[in-house]
């Protein structure tokens, strides 16, 4: 048994993932800024202070950072662009500065990250070598993966996963959409054919803790299922599920942009991601296509 320590882990992922390595037989700790207030074993942080509680590393073994604010939670404000960029980057400097400082004995460190890495139409089959993006999302994950890949000059295994879009029937994609779609009004995004790299919940956790247990297995993966999918088969396929119809036509971007304003281009990229390199480490995906998880999910 290792003992586990997540910061965001009261998150959609977070929560998921601690679950799940804790029926592994793994210790989880949460970083939190209210740690008295969770039911998990948790200790005090607050990147923007640069305040933690160095008991936290105390037989520690490994690391998983997913703390960050929610890039689709708000309208992209300049303030919120300012949010979603810098509580990554404070988070994950605290986190090398305390291992830098501190005595412990973290072998491994997982930092996440995204596929909007690498721009809302990247090349076809796009694997991790891949030219990055220049959008706003790009950019804000070509610097918290630099803030993670310095824990390596620590002397730490540190590996990143790229994460698509999660799919989970306690929110995110699913429930934005189930939501409309049970009163008759699901309909899918722009013209509905953009490629959309999704991933179970699941499968995205058990990523997690299959290279945790093959240390072997490092560096930069996508965090994405082998069958992406359109928008429209995915919005076709919760609606089926819920039993719903779908009639409306798709959503065109000129209505979206008044909505959604800037963020508005992410939720229309086209992005084929490819996932092979995690697929040859020889992890096996429970749910490779979208309608077996989707089904499993709103069951």
């Amino acid at each position: 048994m290792t003992k586990i320590l997540i910061s965001g882990g009261s998150g959609l992922l977070g929560s998921n993932l601690t679950q799940f390595l804790q029926l592994g037989g793994h210790e989880v700790a949460w970083l939190s800024r209210n740690p008295k207030g969770m039911k998990q074993q948790s200790f005090y942080w607050n990147p923007e202070k640069g305040e933690i509680d160095i008991a936290c590393l105390k037989g520690a073994s490994t690391i998983i950072n997913l703390a960050g604010a929610g890039v689709a939670d708000k309208r992209w404000t300049s303030a919120y662009k300012s949010e979603i960029l810098n509580s990554r980057i404070e988070a994950t400097s605290l986190l090398f500065k305390t291992l830098q400082d501190n005595v412990h004995q973290v072998g491994l460190f997982f930092g996440a990250s995204a596929v909007g890495i690498y721009g809302n139409n990247p090349p076809k089959n796009c694997k991790e070598e891949a030219p990055l993006g220049d959008t706003f999302l790009a950019e804000v994950c070509k610097a918290w993966e630099n803030e993670s890949l310095k824990v390596t000059n620590l002397g730490i295994q540190t590996s990143i996963i790229r994460i698509g879009i999660v799919l989970s029937e306690k929110g995110g994609f699913i429930k934005e959409i189930a939501k409309p779609a049970y009163w008759g009004f699901g309909a899918a995004l722009g013209n509905g054919k953009m490629t959309t790299p999704w991933i179970h919940i699941h499968d995205l956790s058990r990523m997690f803790a299959f290279l945790i247990e093959n240390q072997k297995y490092q560096g930069i993966f996508n965090g994405v299922a082998p069958q992406p999918a359109s928008n429209q088969d995915l919005t076709t396929l919760i609606c089926k599920a819920i039993h719903r119809p779908q009639w409306l036509p798709p959503i065109p971007s000129f209505v979206l942009r008044p909505m959604l304003g800037e963020i508005t281009p992410m939720l229309l990229a086209n992005q084929d991601i490819s996932c092979t390199k995690i697929l040859e480490a020889g992890f096996q995906f429970q749910y490779p296509t979208a309608e077996q998880a989707i089904n499993d999910l709103l069951k």
